[in-house]
């Protein structure tokens, strides 16, 4: 080989290490999210678990007449470090949603993470009052595929991972943003999530637009007065309060309460 052609291939070796080496991994930004929700099925799935007396089940079947097949609900997630914190974009409801929103589509809630810390925190409303959740990070048992998709720009691999024991979810994460974190309560990847799915729950969320800058992340949820809950504590507040056995099924509840804690 010549002498030129040597030089050529080192001055190229050279070329990628540095890119490499300073390449620029982002640490911060603002990714805004689209969840949509498969609304008749999500409503099929809650009728089949209900009670025969638990409502009026004609009244139910004129609503799913009407309803639409899909909802969208958008939501934004602010990162900086190792914290991460998921708000609702507040919009207008459709005259039909407003109607059919008690069923537990989507709570509107604020999610806060702090990786290091492996803290949790959410906030939503339920019956008028607040409902605050503080307890550790969710524990995700995640499976790395060879699958890739494009979401948002981003070259993003699939995982398959199993959380509340038997849930199962699928996430296409990106090492491009290397915060392992993601919307909701998703996270624990080598990379940020930019797309999840949740089957049993007839929704999937994915990222439209990323944005990235060092955005402030605000740790304080709610008010002083509202009492943090562990996700047990959580449990068992609803349990109490929706009646199991009176006003609805074992498997209606645990339905229900997935759809809280997710």
């Amino acid at each position: 080989m010549k002498k030129q052609t040597w030089i050529i291939v080192l001055l190229t070796l050279v070329t990628k290490v540095l890119v490499a080496q300073y390449a620029h991994f982002p640490t911060g930004g603002v990714i805004h999210f689209e969840k949509t929700v498969h609304v008749k099925n999500f409503m099929k799935r809650q009728m089949a678990l209900a009670k025969n007396d638990n409502f009026d089940r004609s009244y139910v079947e004129q609503l799913m007449s009407k309803a639409p097949n899909t909802y969208v609900f958008k939501s934004t997630l602010s990162f900086q470090g190792d914290e991460s914190r998921a708000e609702p974009v507040k919009e207008e409801l459709t005259n039909m949603m407003r109607n059919l929103i008690w069923y537990g589509f989507d709570y509107s809630t604020t999610y806060y993470k702090h990786l290091k810390n492996n803290s949790f925190k959410s906030l939503l409303e339920y019956g008028g009052s607040n409902i605050l959740t503080q307890d550790s990070l969710l524990d995700i048992k995640w499976k790395i595929t060879n699958e890739y998709r494009d979401i948002a720009g981003y070259s993003c691999r699939r995982a398959n991972g199993i959380l509340l024991d038997s849930i199962f979810v699928v996430a296409f994460y990106t090492d491009e943003i290397p915060l392992s974190s993601g919307p909701a309560v998703f996270h624990g990847l080598p990379g940020m999530i930019l797309g999840a799915a949740v089957p049993e729950q007839h929704y999937s969320i994915y990222a439209t637009k990323v944005e990235l800058y060092q955005p402030v992340i605000t740790a304080e949820l709610g008010k002083k007065r509202d009492k943090p809950m562990s996700r047990m504590e959580l449990y068992n507040f609803m349990r109490d309060r929706m009646g199991i056995g009176d006003w609805s099924t074992e498997e209606e509840f645990n339905f229900l309460m997935i759809n809280l804690l997710l």
